[in-house]
């Protein structure tokens, strides 16, 4: 997860300071660090930069990508038996 610091953190596509009132978005991290969005990962954005990113389409797909490797790995499903299914595959 992220750690933004209002004031000191920048938007990782803008480079502007992520302040106090700001729609502030982000990505989760991205364990490719090969990746050439790898860098986007694990940041903050404000929400019309990150709404206007001409990548923002792929960082999604690469982000429904590594979901969907979660969700069919043994862990996860050893998990949700042992504890039931999470309430965020609901949403």
């Amino acid at each position: 997860m992220a750690l933004l610091f209002l004031g000191s953190t920048k938007c990782a596509l803008c480079g502007q300071l992520l302040v106090d009132g700001d729609d502030i978005s982000g990505l989760p991290p991205l364990a490719d660090m090969q990746h050439p969005l790898h860098k986007y990962f694990d940041a903050g954005f404000h929400a019309s930069c990150f709404t206007n990113w001409g990548e923002r389409e792929e960082a999604l797909r690469v982000l429904e990508e590594e979901r969907q490797k979660y969700i069919n790995s043994d862990y996860f499903k050893e998990m949700a038996l042992k504890y039931g299914k999470p309430k965020w595959l609901d949403g």
